[in-house]
């Protein structure tokens, strides 16, 4: 689902670094920072969206993310 860089990203973010702190310690700019950061988030909001659908829809949800 996500992808290295946006894992590192977010692992960094989690840990109070700001973007610019991200960019140099991951040796990328900051708008790539940005960029996977905002990729990240919307995928976290498409799961949310695809759960409560599921919810609504009655379907149950595996472990592994499938129905």
């Amino acid at each position: 689902m996500f992808t290295k860089k946006e894992i590192e990203v977010l692992e960094l973010r989690r840990k109070k670094l700001t973007q610019t702190e991200v960019a140099k310690k991951l040796k990328i700019t900051q708008a790539a920072v940005s960029k996977f950061e905002k990729n990240a988030i919307a995928k976290i909001k498409d799961a949310k969206r695809l759960l409560i659908l599921a919810e609504k829809m009655n379907l149950e949800v595996e472990e592994d993310g499938y129905f």
